[in-house]
C-alpha cells in the first residue's frame, strides 16, 4: 500500500477504569460495571489536492513544505469507532515556523529560521505521555523557489505486464520549493503511474508497447520531463536450445578465474518472457546458473556441471555441459568487466602506476623505484590462484619487454614471484630463482615476447618443487617487473595474456592461433 507520509503511532496499553454502584440488603447484592472506551490510536489526513507535495528528506520523515503566509487544513481519524473520548489536541514544537489552532489549521509563518516545525494530534484525554499521536513535518519558504531541471531516474525501462517499476526525479536546484512531481501516462491502457511514481503495466493485445511517462514541476514553472518505458506482455516459452560451442563436448575447457559464462540461445517463440525459463545446475558447488548466466564458485571446486533449461509450460528442455577446469588460469583481457590481471598499484617517489584496458590487453604504466630506476609490477588480484602443476605445468605471458621497446633501457629485471600452498606445503619466493628466470624466451613477429615458464622441473625460492598430483592455491600470484634502468620518466609496456599449457607445443600453437610467427630467444 503507497503510504501518502509516514506517522508515529505508538500503541498504548490501556487498562479499563470501572466504577461500582452497589446496593445492599440482607439478602441479594447487585452491582453494574460501566467502562469508557479509550483510543488505540490516532492518524492524520491531509486533502487529496495536498498530498502529491508529501516528500521523504534524509531522515526518513515525510516533509510538507509551504510557503509564508499560505493554510492548510489537516484531519484527523480515531480507532476504535465507539471511542468514548474523541477529542483531539493540535500543537506545533516551533511555531517560529508554523503554528496550528483546535481546528487542525496550519499556518506557514516564516522560512528564517533553521528547519521546520512538527505538527502533531493526539487525543486530549491522553495528550501527556501517551505515546498515542499523529506527525506531520512541515517546511516552510519564504519565497517560493521553482524547479529549473528534472530527470527522471529508474533501474530499468521496462516493465512487465502486472508488475511494477518505481520511477524516480532529481530535481535542481536541490533547494526547489517542491520535491516532488506530477506524475502522468500517455496511455493508461498500457501503464498507469501513481502519485508517487510507481508505473504498472497492463495486459494488452501487444506483446512490447511504449508508453511515455511524465513528471511535471508542481510549481507552476512548466518543467516537464518524460520517459518511454516498454510494457512487455507476459508470453510462455515453448521451445529453447542452447547454443553448444563452449561446451565440454566441443572440446572447449572453462577456467575458474572466467567466473561466468552468459550462456547464448534460443526460443519459440523469439519475444517470450525469458524469465519464466527454469534453469538448474548438476552441481551448484561448482556453478550456479541464473538467467541463463553461469556463475563459478571462487572456492576451488572444480568438475563438470549439466546446465539445463526448462520451458515449464511445455516441459521441452535444452542442456550444455562445461568443464571448471582444475589448474587452467586464462587471462585474455576480452572482457572489460571481469580480468584479473593488471598493474600491481604501487606508488613510489611521486608517481604511481596503472593500467588502462583495451579489448586484447592492458596498458601498465610504471612508476618511479628511484632516481634512474622504473618498476610497474603486474598482478593477479584474484583471492587465490590454483595451479596444477601435473595438468597445467607451462606457464606463460605475452608481453612488450621495455628493452626492446624503449632505447634508453639498458636493463630490467622479471621475476615470476608467488605465496602458497599445496599437499600442505608452502611455496613462495621466486620461480628458479630472482630475476629473468624464465625457461623460454620466444620473440613473437609483432614485438611481444612470450616468456615461458615449467612448473615441473623450476623451483619456487621457498618449497621447491610443487606436487603434480594436487591442486596448489596461490593468494599471490605476480611478474615483478623491476629495475628498468636507466630511466627518469615513467614508460609504458602492454601485457595480451597469461596462460597455462600442458606442453611447450600448446604455446606454440597458440602463437599461431594468434596469426603471429615467432623466433627462439632462449
Amino acid at each position: 500500500m503507497n503510504k501518502i507520509f509516514k506517522y508515529g503511532i505508538s500503541c498504548l496499553l490501556v487498562v479499563s477504569s470501572a466504577f461500582l454502584l452497589a446496593s445492599c440488603d440482607d439478602d441479594d447484592a447487585t452491582s453494574d460495571i460501566y467502562s469508557a472506551v479509550y483510543p488505540s490510536s490516532v492518524t492524520m489526513s491531509l486533502p487529496s489536492e495536498l498530498q502529491q507535495y508529501i516528500y521523504t528528506d534524509n531522515t526518513g520523515a515525510s516533509v510538507l513544505p509551504m510557503i509564508k503566509g499560505s493554510q492548510i487544513t489537516l484531519g484527523y481519524n480515531i480507532t476504535p469507532d465507539n471511542v468514548t473520548f474523541n477529542e483531539v489536541q493540535w500543537s506545533s514544537n516551533n511555531e517560529k515556523v508554523a503554528v496550528v489552532d483546535d481546528n487542525g489549521i496550519v499556518t506557514a509563518l516564516s522560512g528564517d529560521d533553521t528547519g521546520y516545525s512538527i505538527i502533531q494530534v493526539a487525543p486530549s484525554a491522553f495528550y501527556s505521555g501517551s505515546g498515542i499521536y499523529a506527525v506531520l513535518k512541515v517546511s516552510v519558504a519564504n519565497n517560493l523557489i521553482p524547479a529549473q531541471s528534472i530527470t527522471i531516474e529508474s533501474v530499468a525501462d521496462e516493465v512487465y505486464a502486472g508488475e511494477t517499476l518505481q520511477l524516480s526525479t532529481v530535481i535542481l536546484p536541490e533547494d526547489a520549493t517542491y520535491r516532488t512531481v506530477k506524475w502522468s501516462s500517455s496511455d493508461e491502457t498500457i501503464a498507469t503511474v501513481d502519485m508517487n511514481g510507481l508505473v504498472t503495466g497492463k495486459i494488452s493485445n501487444e506483446n512490447h508497447a511504449t508508453v511515455t511517462i511524465t513528471a511535471t514541476s508542481l510549481d507552476g514553472a512548466n518543467v516537464i520531463v518524460s520517459k518511454t518505458i516498454t510494457v512487455n506482455q507476459i508470453v510462455q516459452p515453448e521451445e529453447i536450445s542452447i547454443d553448444q560451442t563452449y561446451s565440454l563436448s566441443s572440446g572447449y575447457l572453462w577456467a575458474i578465474a572466467d567466473k561466468r559464462i552468459v550462456l547464448d540461445y534460443t526460443t519459440v517463440p523469439e519475444d517470450c518472457t525469458k524469465s519464466l525459463i527454469q534453469w538448474t545446475s548438476s552441481d551448484t558447488s561448482i556453478a550456479t546458473v541464473t538467467d541463463g548466466i553461469i556463475t563459478f564458485n571462487q572456492s576451488g571446486v572444480f568438475g563438470d556441471i549439466t546446465v539445463t533449461a526448462l520451458c515449464p509450460e511445455t516441459n521441452n528442455s535444452s542442456s550444455i555441459t562445461i568443464r571448471l577446469e582444475e589448474g587452467l588460469v586464462r587471462e585474455l583481457f576480452r572482457d572489460q568487466n571481469n580480468y584479473n590481471w593488471y598493474n600491481a598499484a604501487q606508488s613510489g617517489n611521486g608517481t604511481a602506476s596503472s593500467h588502462i584496458w583495451s579489448y586484447g590487453k592492458v596498458t601498465v604504466t610504471t612508476y618511479k623505484q628511484n632516481a634512474t630506476n622504473q618498476r610497474g609490477d603486474f598482478k593477479c588480484w584474484s583471492p587465490k590462484t590454483w595451479l596444477h602443476a601435473g595438468n597445467y605445468p607451462i606457464f606463460a605471458i605475452r608481453m612488450e619487454d621495455a628493452l626492446d621497446k624503449y632505447d634508453d633501457v639498458t636493463s630490467r629485471n622479471i621475476t615470476l614471484d608467488a605465496s602458497g600452498s599445496c599437499a600442505g606445503t608452502s611455496f613462495s619466493g621466486g620461480l628458479d630463482g630472482n630475476n629473468n628466470k624464465w625457461l623460454h624466451d620466444y620473440r613473437c613477429s609483432d614485438g611481444t615476447h612470450v616468456f615461458i615458464y615449467d612448473l615441473t622441473t623450476q623451483k619456487w625460492a621457498n618449497g621447491g618443487l610443487l606436487p603434480t598430483n594436487a591442486v596448489a592455491e596461490f593468494p599471490t600470484l605476480q611478474f615483478k617487473y623491476a629495475d628498468i634502468r636507466t630511466l627518469d620518466y615513467q614508460i609504458q609496456y602492454d601485457v595480451h595474456w597469461v596462460q597455462t599449457f600442458k606442453t611447450i607445443d600448446d604455446v606454440k600453437a597458440y602463437i599461431e592461433s594468434e596469426g603471429l610467427t615467432y623466433e627462439i630467444i632462449k
